[in-house]
This record gives C-alpha cells, sequence and structure tokens, in this order.
C-alpha cells in the first residue's frame, strides 16, 4: 500500500485529445482535426480499475474537450460506481440542458468552466472562436437552471491580465462556486506566445492582488493555480517580495501515447529564487 503523503487525492485526466476551439494556451495544442488519442472504453475502465487499488480520488476529466466523446458518460458513470467523485472540465460550447441531465445520472457532482475575459472581445480572442464568450454564459445559466454547481477556470497572459480583477467579478456574478485563476504554464501551443507571458514584476502584483481579494471574499472560493510561489505571499503577505524574483529551473511535459496510460498529461515546475 502507497504511503498516505503519496496517494493522489486529485487527478486530471485527459480523455480525448479532440476540441472544437483553438486556444492560444492550449497544453493538449488540441483541435477536431489533431491526433486522436480516444482510447477504448474497455482502457478507460481498466485505468480507473488500477487507480482505485490505491485511492478513490476527485478524478476531472478533461481534454480536449471531453464533451466530444460518445461515452464520455459511461466512462463518469463507471468512476461514480467505483466511489471516485467525479467532474468534469468543458469549454461550456456542447453544454444544453439534455447534457447536464446525462451529467447527473452519471454521477458528475460539480463541472468548470473556461472563462478567460469579462467580455467577448477578450476571451473570444484567447479562445480563438467567436461566440465562444456568450457559449460560457448559456452553460452557466444551463447549470444554475439545472441545479449543478460548477467553477470557473480563467487562464491570463499579457494580451488579458488588464481584466482580471473584472473576469473574476463576472464568475461571481454567473453563479461560480469558486473561481481559479490559472497563471500560463508555456506548453504546447503555449510554447509559440513566450512574449506573452506576464513578467515577473507584473506576476507579483498579480499574486498580491489576489491575496488581498481572497482575504475580503466570503461567497466564493478563489485560488491561484500553476502559481506555486503563491504560498510565499500568503505566509509574508503582500509586499515582501524576494530579490531578483523566481525562475523557471526545469519543466516536464509528458503525454503517453495511445494505449499507454490513457493521454494523461504529467506537469512538474521546479522554481527557484
Amino acid at each position: 500500500m502507497a504511503k498516505e503523503e503519496f496517494i493522489p487525492k486529485w487527478i486530471a485526466w485527459e480523455v480525448t485529445g479532440r476540441c472544437n476551439l483553438n486556444c492560444i494556451h492550449c497544453r493538449a495544442s488540441s483541435t477536431m482535426t489533431s491526433h486522436d488519442s480516444d482510447f477504448s472504453l474497455a482502457e478507460a475502465k481498466q485505468l480507473i480499475d488500477d487507480i482505485a487499488e490505491i485511492a478513490k480520488p476527485v478524478l476531472v476529466l478533461s481534454g480536449g474537450e471531453p464533451l466530444l466523446r460518445k461515452d464520455l458518460f459511461e466512462i463518469a458513470k463507471y468512476g461514480t460506481e467505483k466511489g471516485f467523485r467525479m467532474c468534469i472540465a468543458t469549454n461550456g460550447v456542447l453544454v444544453t440542458d439534455e447534457v447536464v441531465g446525462r451529467m447527473k445520472e452519471s454521477g458528475i457532482r460539480i463541472c468548470s468552466l473556461s472563462l478567460d475575459g469579462s467580455a467577448a472581445a477578450v476571451h473570444d480572442d484567447f479562445r480563438k472562436q467567436p461566440g465562444a464568450f456568450e457559449a460560457t454564459l448559456r452553460a452557466a445559466e444551463i447549470f444554475n437552471r439545472n441545479g449543478m454547481q460548477f467553477i470557473v477556470n480563467s487562464s491570463f497572459t499579457k494580451r488579458n491580465q488588464h481584466d482580471i480583477a473584472a473576469t473574476c467579478k463576472l464568475a461571481k456574478s454567473i453563479g461560480a462556486h469558486a473561481w481559479y485563476m490559472f497563471m500560463i504554464v508555456p506548453t504546447g501551443r503555449g510554447e509559440a506566445i513566450m512574449s506573452e507571458l506576464i513578467s515577473k514584476e507584473d506576476y507579483e502584483e498579480i499574486l498580491e492582488w489576489h491575496y488581498r481579494m481572497e482575504k475580503q471574499e466570503t461567497e466564493m472560493l478563489v485560488r491561484p493555480t500553476c502559481a506555486p510561489h503563491y504560498y510565499r505571499v500568503r505566509r509574508e503577505g503582500p509586499g515582501l517580495r524576494p530579490r531578483g524574483g523566481l525562475r523557471l529551473l526545469r519543466f516536464f511535459h509528458h503525454r503517453s501515447p495511445p494505449g499507454a496510460g490513457g493521454g494523461i498529461i504529467r506537469v512538474h515546475v521546479i522554481l527557484k529564487e
């Protein structure tokens, strides 16, 4: 039996390499015509069985766009039956009342939606698809109408960092249970926008803003993601910046080939002052 400290509590699982958007930062470089890393339903169930031998974590079905898989809800139902807390991470485009009904029947407990700006001009530019912003707002309305809890994930680069506070405010207004601020890790298509990565000075100011906002927010869970140095900001308080900032020492990105691990992605970031 694995030691308690090494038992996974939360796993994000890329169940498809296909996606109906073309986001500038996509770690998987997904498109509708990208290489299809979909594995069989039998392989999916086997992986769930393997995980269940050591843990019953939160299991997030991600992608690509997971709702493109025809057997997605069979996978979700099987995970639920095995005792996992099943979730779906979607861009919202394919969400309908019928889809949410199937989510609930399969045991999905919560979903995440992508929202990268407070207006269509910002979000649609980031997602490279006109109408993506309205699709996210429509999906939030459908989730609310059907009693499906959801969180909002927002990713930021230089092109939309001016809109962070407004995006957080919008996430709260549409009924999000939580708002997660993602700081871009340049993998996949993200490697092509290195010049758009937020500067270390702005990065620090954004984390300090988040710290102050988090202390005042009482209705919505908020959390920065892919920003491990936020723990320093929380411990020391804003205004105490390390000399020289933080620099990336190593980054690993691994995608298992089809039939060998079911498209799981692993990311490790090592930072040093």
